[in-house]
């Protein structure tokens, strides 16, 4: 499966707010160009990809989840 620090990344990244997606984030590495990509990923995210999308994301994270091979 997948490590939990990334599956809360997605989950954040595709449903979270941009606080919280980026408070997420500096927990991991505190650096200004680090965080303003990862705003600018957000806003990227939250801006392109449709509710379709985000639920088919979601639908294979759920699938590498269940897969006992992963």
């Amino acid at each position: 499966g997948l490590c939990p620090a990334l599956k809360e990344d997605i989950n954040l990244i595709l449903t979270g707010s941009d606080s919280d997606y980026l408070t997420f984030v500096k927990q991991y590495k505190d650096d200004s160009a680090i965080l303003n990509n990862a705003k600018f990923l957000k806003t990227c995210v939250d801006s392109k990809l449709t509710e379709e999308d985000k639920e088919s994301v979601q639908s294979l994270v759920k699938k590498i989840e269940a897969n006992i091979f992963c």
